[in-house]
């Protein structure tokens, strides 16, 4: 077998532009194809993520949709009422909102071990450059459940102080009891527990359609007293407003009553079961997975057609060379075994080449979604292409081998086959 491997090397090193020039296809065919299946399977893992990290059913969720509010300071009374109003309806088992957010804490500003822990966790992040800043993922209590994080509920003070959760990779430098002041506002949050590490939260915009984040460097905390009669705070909890729901609750009933109480109240709002919303975000992306697809069986298949017509091309050019290795010793099975060797060589270094150019392409990016394609890359795209790489290997062979099968030695030997030379 080595003496077989060492030909195939020789063979392909003998031929070194035809060697190149089958693995630039190689590559740029792989490439393609691994930029198809990488797209196609990083949507399907963007939606179990999500799946399996959210703690309700998502037909016992209601998300809120404002089409139409005001921006002055009033109008935060009235949502405030308007959640409140929501709360008492039958049905309803709670109503929670979340905003993540930057705040300042006067005792993390003065910290320098704290800066430089903070510093590469928001290096590249939208906090980039200021390692003093904490982000902080204010959540009311009833909504803490509604992601997998490992937190349910809030730990009381006797401090009084608003309690505060940190993630741990500060455990060493920010022990329980730790009092952190608001600079804006004075607020004073006293540290109660911490944060699993590798926890994750829903995205703000949109929960749907984009990846979750990795909330290791955050903190989480409840909305201060302050909160619900500042517009601010309250406008950028919008969209970020979810109604959970008992087992018995009357979907129907409860999204008319949401709605009419809007636009009696002057603003215009809208409810959706997180159901029907991801099922709308799986239509979307149920036709993009289908192209990619295609487009990466199309890719595949045009692949394996142009090597398996350039290595049976190949195949017949070398017959009488073929031939005189039969004359010194080797058998057809070798041949075949040597041709399979070539293509092997190519096809799976070229594959491997191309996935680590994907690899490098998606750990520079700064795309929203990196992670999300370089986890489908790693743990999908790559055996999926190791499969498609290992049946391109067989089926370039297997015409090949049927010519060296169908000539007798002599006709190899000769460089006559059947007539053609």
């Amino acid at each position: 077998m080595r003496r077989i491997f060492h030909l195939a090397i020789q063979e392909i090193w003998k031929k070194k532009f035809f060697s190149l020039l089958m693995f630039l296809v190689c590559i740029i065919a792989m490439h393609t194809v691994l930029t198809s299946i990488t797209n196609a399977t990083s949507a399907t893992y963007q939606q179990k993520e999500f799946e399996n990290n959210l703690g309700y059913d998502m037909s016992e969720v209601l998300h809120l949709d404002y089409q139409y509010t005001e921006e002055n300071p009033a109008f935060a009374n009235v949502l405030t009422q308007y959640l409140h109003y929501i709360a008492g309806l039958p049905g309803v088992h709670a109503v929670g909102q979340f905003d993540a957010t930057g705040m300042y804490f006067s005792e993390l500003k003065a910290s320098e071990a704290y800066t430089d822990i903070n510093a590469e966790i928001v290096e590249g992040g939208k906090y980039e450059g200021h390692a003093d800043i904490a982000q902080l993922l204010s959540v009311d209590e009833s909504l803490l459940s509604f992601i997998n994080c490992g937190i349910t509920e809030y730990t009381e003070t006797a401090s009084g102080h608003l309690p505060i959760l940190a993630s741990e990779v500060f455990r060493e430098i920010l022990p329980l009891g730790t009092v952190l002041t608001d600079e804006r506002t004075g607020e004073k949050y006293e540290l109660v527990g911490y944060i699993p590490k590798g926890s994750k939260w829903v995205e703000e915009d949109d929960l749907i359609r984009f990846p979750m984040v990795s909330i290791d460097g955050w903190f989480i905390a409840p909305f201060s007293v302050d909160s619900e009669t500042d517009i601010m705070t309250q406008l950028s909890c919008l969209h970020n407003t979810y109604v959970l729901l008992s087992d018995n609750a009357d979907i129907a009933y409860l999204k008319q009553a949401i709605s009419d109480y809007s636009i009696q109240h002057g603003f215009e709002a809208t409810a959706y079961t997180l159901a029907e919303e991801y099922e709308a975000y799986r239509m979307e992306t149920h036709i993009f997975t289908v192209r990619q697809i295609a487009l990466a069986v199309f890719i595949s298949l045009m692949s394996v057609s142009s090597i398996i017509a350039v290595f049976t091309t190949n195949t017949l050019l070398k017959r009488r060379q073929y031939g005189i290795l039969i004359a010194n010793g080797f058998t057809q099975k070798d041949i075949v075994v040597c041709i399979a060797t070539e293509i092997s060589v190519i096809v799976m270094t070229s594959t491997l080449i191309a996935w680590g150019m994907k690899f490098l392409e998606f750990i520079r990016s700064t795309d929203l979604f990196r992670d999300i394609l370089l986890t489908a890359h790693i743990h999908y795209t790559l055996p999926i292409c190791c499969l498609i790489a290992a049946a391109l290997i067989l089926i370039a062979t297997l015409l090949p081998a049927i010519k060296v099968f169908r000539y007798q030695p002599c006709e190899l030997i000769g460089g006559n086959t059947n007539g053609n030379y």
